[in-house]
This record gives structure tokens, sequence and C-alpha cells, in this order.
């Protein structure tokens, strides 16, 4: 009677087990899951899809969304929508990946910041929200260390050829995910003088090559 007590308790457990490791799981996510998005540039305060400017004479100060032109005084806000990862989930790791077309000037880095000013509708170089009462960043262009973004970076990339590069988001989506800061997704900027780094817009036919890949688990087993 015992052996087949054992053996009982070892079959549930083993389902339990099985039925656990089955919840945990990976998805992606693209550009077409971003939930808001927005360029934001020095020379155009007001302005909130300021991804580049053209310096043709036939699109002379032109600016507009279709490609990504990260270079100091121009940057970019995303935020995914992370709904598909269910409640009382844990993140056991997540990545992002951003495609990176090419780039001008010497030794080209960027930045990659977690925000944690709240924005959305009219957000623009000066202001993080406009409605019935507007509210401005801490520094302009989302700028205010420790108020606007946070005080250090999620990661500084150095570039060495074009094509994806991948960076480590975990402890990011961890603090999201357990409610220890509000998701206000992420900030790209360059600061460095001189440099021009081009991404393809996620806006446009490139949103599939800008992803998110998170991997979840139950917090417990049951």
């Amino acid at each position: 009677m015992r052996t087949k007590r054992l053996l009982r308790a070892g079959l549930m457990g083993g389902l339990v087990l099985a039925g656990w490791l089955a919840e945990a799981r990976t998805i992606v996510l693209d550009a077409r899951q971003l939930e808001r998005a927005a360029g934001l540039e020095a020379s155009a305060p007001r302005h909130g899809w300021a991804m580049t400017r053209e310096g043709t004479h036939s699109w002379a100060n032109v600016i507009h969304a279709g490609l990504l032109d990260l270079t100091r005084g121009r940057c970019f806000l995303f935020a995914f929508s992370l709904a598909d990862i269910p409640k009382g989930h844990r993140i056991t790791h997540a990545e992002l990946v951003l495609p990176i077309s090419t780039w001008w000037g010497t030794e080209p880095r960027f930045y990659l910041w977690r925000v944690l000013a709240e924005w959305g509708h009219g957000v623009c170089w000066d202001y993080r929200l406009v409605g019935d009462k507007r509210l401005e960043w801490t520094r302009p262009g989302a700028a205010g260390m420790g108020s606007d973004r946070a005080a250090r970076p999620t990661a500084i990339v150095r570039l060495t050829e074009a094509g994806s590069v991948v960076i480590n988001v975990t402890e990011d989506l961890d603090l999201w995910q357990r409610g220890a800061a509000a998701q206000q997704g992420w900030l790209l900027s360059v600061e460095d003088p001189d440099v021009t780094i081009r991404f393809p817009s996620p806006l446009y036919n490139e949103a599939s090559s800008w992803k998110l890949r998170i991997s979840f688990e139950p917090e417990a087993m049951p």
C-alpha cells in the first residue's frame, strides 16, 4: 500500500509540474504592438512625430516619420502593450531587438532609457501630456534624470556594424510586471555630438523588425 501511495503521489506531482511547465512560455511582440510612440525634436518643440529632417533642396527643413534618425536633440519614445503577459506570472528573460540601418560620426553609440514620467496625448519636446492642462517634462526632451527618465540607462549600445542589436531588458520588464514601476516604455537617445544613427521607422514597413521577446512563467508552482 505504501508503494502504491508513493507512486500515486509521484504521478500527481509529475502532472502538476507538467502543467506548470506548460504555462511557462515566450512571446514575441513587434512594433505593431506599440501602444504609444513619438519622435521628439528640439528644433520642433511642439511636434510629436519628428523622427528625421530632410535637408535637400526639394525637402528643405521638412520633418517626417519615414525614417528614424537619432541624433543629439532628437529622441524616440515608445511603449509596447504588455497585455499578453498573464497576471500572476514573473519575467524570466526579456530582449529588445532593434534594427540598425547605418550611422554617421565616430564611435557611434545610443542609449536606451526606462521612462519614468507619464506621457501620452500631445507629447512633444516641451510637454509630456497636453489635455485639460499641459504637463511639462522636468527638462525638455524627457531629459530629467530620475524624473523623466531613469537615473541610469538600461543599456549603452556601441555600434560596429549594421544589423540587429539585442539588448537585455529583463530588469525593466520585471519592474513593470511586478508593479514596482509604472510601464511608461523606453526612450532612445544619442548623447554624443556629431553622431547620427539611422533606424528603419517602426511606423511603416519595418514594424516587424522591431521586436520585444519576453519569457515568463507562473510565480510559484501550484
